[in-house]
């Protein structure tokens, strides 16, 4: 029993934390100047909307993970609170729009993570993970920003990924949750994957 009461005392601190990240993400104000999106000195924004889908929304999350010489990030995703906000009648999408400042540089996205839960009639969560290797290049100079189109992660069955881009509806996204009212200087650049090795 006492083991039982550890485990969900320690899965209720990992949700309590994701929430706080969530949280802390979603107050982050953007670098604005005149409605558009300007990097700090030396450093680039790149934009990439992921998003996922899962068998379990109301218990999936998905991670994605950049690394460059000049730095990393990692972006995180809630698919039962987490959508990128379309325009008129055109259904939202599931996942998040991630703007990402980073040290000038190349990159690459090299992998999207992903977990639910199998079964949440139980107290003891059986958790299924999904982690889809990837070879997605990227660069990102001083001052610019890059439009990288959408990572979109199936956590179904044995998990894949998919490259596409849908800059009506991420500029949409950027308008009406952060202000950026002229996105003139977003460069249009989308993934691509490349064979491991190359």
């Amino acid at each position: 029993m006492m083991l039982l009461a550890n485990r969900v005392l320690k899965r209720a601190a990992v949700l309590v934390a994701s929430l706080l990240v969530l949280t802390g993400c979603a107050s982050v104000k953007l670098p604005l100047e005149n409605g558009r999106l300007t990097p700090a000195a030396g450093q680039g924004i790149a934009i990439v909307a992921f998003t996922a889908q899962s068998f379990s929304p109301d218990t999936a999350d998905a991670q994605l993970f950049i690394q460059g010489a000049n730095g990393r990030a990692v972006g995180y995703t809630r698919l039962v609170t987490d959508f990128i906000r379309a325009p008129g009648d055109t259904q939202n999408s599931v996942g998040r729009l991630l703007v990402l400042p980073l040290p000038a540089g190349q990159y690459a996205v090299t992998r999207a993570a992903g977990s639910w839960l199998r079964d949440s009639g139980t107290l003891i969560g059986n958790y299924q993970y999904v982690d889809v290797p990837l070879n997605a290049p990227f660069k990102v100079a001083a001052g610019e920003v890059v439009y990288l189109g959408q990572v979109h992660l199936n956590m179904n069955l044995r998990g894949e990924v998919a490259f596409s881009q849908n800059s009506t509806r991420d500029f949409y996204d950027l308008q009406v949750r952060s202000g950026v009212t002229d996105t003139s200087n977003i460069q249009i650049r989308p993934l691509a994957a490349t064979p491991a090795g190359q």
